[in-house]
């Protein structure tokens, strides 16, 4: 593999944008601690297996450039501008759809990280944007499922059995952030006068989106195959939070049950349906993919789902995690499919321990490559259970930087070269941060 690394991509019609690009380059594991960090105690263990993977030959490399994104949350403008970081895309005017690929970028894919939905500025902007790379540049481009994506269609999926025993609370936990996405399809989608006739009732519609006042007694019972007693009391907890924020939400946006219950409606229509504009969505999600050593999956992973790998690689698991999502919620959601989804290795999440290094080499896997957990000054190394995350969520869209306290316009990248570099760009970081194996035998000696 090349020891010479990329340059700096060239920012085409960055005038367009308001994101700040990085100008310079910098070795990634030279920066603590918004480079990188130790999660938990150094073992002697880590220094070992961070001396080995510091040989380059043991590591393989996309067949292509792959190009990371990841946690969008309904910010086309974002994903416009992070496509500009890249250098493989030209910005042509000021909307977000006004780009083109450029005419020397060599041969790439992309792989979205999930978690498209929710938050905002807007939703459809930015599916539709996703939408041109595909149909009309026909870029080869995985989009991987978030939590916030799945949540939503099981929530949609369980509309109509409210009081199921394990299953009635999924559109309650998404508390607040279903409103704006309900005002957004009710804008652009607004309902034809039979439609109106024929809605139900605002104490139907509330029978139909809420839960009764005796199911917490009855989810107690029937949460018990998946989460323990005090799991079950945490969720609890939280969905009764979440019920105040969505009445105060709902009222803040001025909307009816009857208007949440038919924007949900329509929802299911766009999304679910085989005619609907957005069937595409659904039908692409993945669970995870892999490309050389590098494992893509939008949250982590855990000893039960590294052992999987080895068994069933990652076709079969993405083959169950489609089947699985037109079952029933609950043990999607709360169970090993859904953790790499979820899980942000907290102490009531499945543990990936070091024995699950193992596992994952024998399938070829040296670093895990996801979103989720997001960051403010760009993409992060964690040494986390003898093994090597790229935290890639680097907090884009507008809302969630607004309330965060993050200046302009959010754009990142991560891109992986067949030659060996792993590059991290940011609009949140002064420097592109450039990695590759050698940089682990420093890392060892300082551990």
């Amino acid at each position: 593999m090349s020891v010479t690394p990329p340059p700096l991509p060239d920012y085409r019609g960055r005038e367009w944008l308001s994101a700040q690009l990085p100008e310079q380059t910098c070795l990634w594991l030279d920066h603590h601690p918004h480079g990188w960090r130790l999660d938990g105690e150094a073992h002697p263990a880590l220094a070992s297996e961070l001396s080995q993977l510091a040989d380059p030959a043991l590591w393989q490399w996309p067949e292509r450039l792959v190009v990371f994104i990841t946690d969008l949350h309904a910010d086309a403008e974002a994903l416009s501008a992070s496509l500009v970081a890249t250098g493989l895309f030209a910005r042509q005017g000021p909307e977000p759809e006004n780009l083109r690929p450029v005419d020397t970028a060599p041969d790439f894919e992309i792989i979205i990280g999930g978690d498209c939905l929710d938050k905002g500025p807007a939703n459809l902007p930015l599916l539709r944007l996703i939408h041109q790379l595909i149909e009309t540049w026909h870029i080869p481009l995985t989009l991987l499922s978030g939590n916030h994506d799945l949540r939503l269609q099981l929530a949609v999926q369980t509309l109509e059995r409210p009081d199921c025993a394990r299953n009635g609370h999924f559109l309650l936990r998404l508390g607040s952030k279903i409103m704006p996405f309900c005002v957004e399809l009710l804008s652009e989608y607004p309902l034809t006068a039979q439609e109106l006739n024929n809605l139900p009732s605002e104490s139907q519609c509330r029978e139909r989106l809420l839960p009764s006042a005796h199911w917490p007694a009855r989810f107690r019972e029937a949460a018990t195959s998946h989460l323990t007693a005090a799991q079950i009391e945490l969720e609890l907890q939280r969905l009764d939070a979440r019920k105040q924020r969505f009445f105060k939400a709902a009222e803040d946006a001025s909307l009816t049950l009857q208007q949440v219950y038919a924007a949900l409606q329509r929802w299911q229509q766009l999304f679910l349906q085989p005619e609907g504009e957005f069937h595409w969505f659904i039908q692409r999600q993945q669970l995870l993919c892999q490309r050389g050593s590098f494992l893509f999956m939008h949250a982590g992973c855990d000893d039960h789902m590294a052992q999987r790998l080895v068994q069933e690689g990652t076709d079969q698991l993405n083959t169950a995690f489609q089947a699985a999502r037109q079952g029933e919620a609950f043990p999607l959601y709360f169970g090993p499919l859904g953790n790499m989804l979820r899980t942000k290795y907290r102490r009531q999440d499945p543990p990936l321990t070091p024995d699950s290094r193992a596992h994952l080499h024998q399938a070829g896997i040296h670093a895990l490559v996801h979103g989720h957990r997001n960051l403010h000054h760009g993409q992060r190394i964690t040494f986390r259970a003898n093994m090597i995350h790229f935290e890639c969520d680097a907090t884009l869209n507008q809302i969630s930087r607004w309330q965060e306290g993050l200046k302009g316009q959010g754009a990142a990248a991560t891109l992986f070269y067949p030659q060996g570099w792993v590059v991290g760009i940011s609009s949140d970081y002064t420097a592109a941060k450039y990695f590759t194996p050698k940089q682990l035998q420093s890392m060892a000696t300082r551990l």
